[in-house]
């Protein structure tokens, strides 16, 4: 029914074997969680260690950097032009300070979408039952991860079509007015296409018969060794980062 750009990349590798809630907290709690601590120094460790997990996670860099660069080339172009606009001091130290903070949401996106990358989405229901949460905050979880993709896509070519029709995108002082006006301009149809397809999605569930309140069997929660080396180094980073800080 939907034509979209899977985030999850499937494939074996020893990050994709994790327990749910080991990545889950790895990389979507404790990895942002450091890099927005950390000191300007211990940020350089923390691209390290994500990169080596990367690496070991046999994605491929170049597929990653595809994934990320739509996020990661926005936030980081917009953090440096607003923290050269509002922040006080010398040219120098803002731009500095833009840079900085730029880095540190370029390791929070990436952390999130490598946590995506490697995460089957069938895993996030799993996962919260094993935990006894209710498994439709974890349809709903997995229905967003996958929506992240679609809904880019979606993007890109409502971006297309009014390229097509002559709308200029490209960012200058000039034309500043304008190109809020036809940013405005591409609310309505992306608007219309989330809620098309959010009823579209609530109409497929019910046709095969989710309840939301029913029981779902489940395997047990089990962690193995490399899970408990995942989360102990983490652990050990973020105790090193908050004593440094």
């Amino acid at each position: 029914m939907f034509q979209s750009r899977e985030i999850y990349i499937q494939t074996t590798s020893p990050v994709h074997n994790l327990n749910f809630w080991t990545k889950f907290l790895v990389f979507l709690l404790l990895f942002p969680l450091m890099s927005f601590l950390a000191k300007p120094l211990f940020l350089l460790l923390l691209a390290i260690v994500l990169v080596f997990a990367i690496f070991i996670s046999r994605i491929g860099f170049g597929k990653f950097w595809r994934l990320a660069r739509l996020y990661i080339i926005t936030s980081v172009i917009g953090i440096i032009i607003l923290s050269f606009i509002f922040l006080s001091g010398e040219i120098i130290g803002r731009i500095f300070s833009g840079f900085l903070l730029s880095f540190r949401f370029m390791l929070l996106i990436s952390s999130g979408i490598f946590f995506a990358s490697i995460t089957n989405p069938i895993e996030i229901p799993m996962g919260f039952m094993q935990a006894r949460f209710p498994h439709k905050y974890g349809v709903t979880l997995m229905i967003s991860l996958r929506m992240m993709a679609l809904l880019t896509v979606k993007i890109q070519k409502v971006i297309d079509a009014q390229k097509a029709r002559g709308a200029s995108f490209r960012f200058s002082f000039k034309n500043a007015l304008n190109l809020m006006n036809r940013l405005a301009a591409l609310f309505v149809p992306i608007l219309h296409f989330t809620l098309e397809t959010a009823i579209q999605l609530s109409d497929t569930l019910i046709s095969r018969g989710y309840n939301p309140r029913g029981k779902i069997t489940y395997r047990p929660f089990k962690l193995s060794i490399l899970d408990y080396l995942f989360f102990m180094g983490s652990l050990f980073i973020i105790i090193i980062t908050i004593f440094a800080y």
